[in-house]
């Protein structure tokens, strides 16, 4: 398996990458918002983690149970490269 980064690794290179957070429904059908690295991370280390109010946080009302935020740099690059997580967690 590959090499586990550590969180400030993690922000380092989605820093370097310049992604940005995306928040999705449950089964990943619909991206519900957009938000910069800074303030998503903020946001999240603010809510002790909580996805759904971190995106309160962030200005998102009526956040629906289930949310998923991802990181990459579009929506869709985001809900591929956790499709492909997800294959190869099951294959594992």
């Amino acid at each position: 398996m590959g090499k586990h980064l550590s969180p400030r690794e993690q922000r380092a290179r989605r820093e370097r990458r310049r992604e940005r957070a995306f928040l999705f429904d449950k089964n990943l059908d619909h991206c519900l918002a957009e938000f910069e690295r800074e303030d998503w991370e903020w946001a999240l280390s603010s809510c002790g983690g909580d996805t759904a109010k971190a995106a309160s946080q962030c200005g998102l009302s009526d956040v629906p149970q289930g949310v998923k935020a991802l990181w990459g740099r579009s929506a869709e690059q985001a809900r591929s490269t956790y499709r492909d997580w997800q294959k190869r967690r099951a294959g594992a």
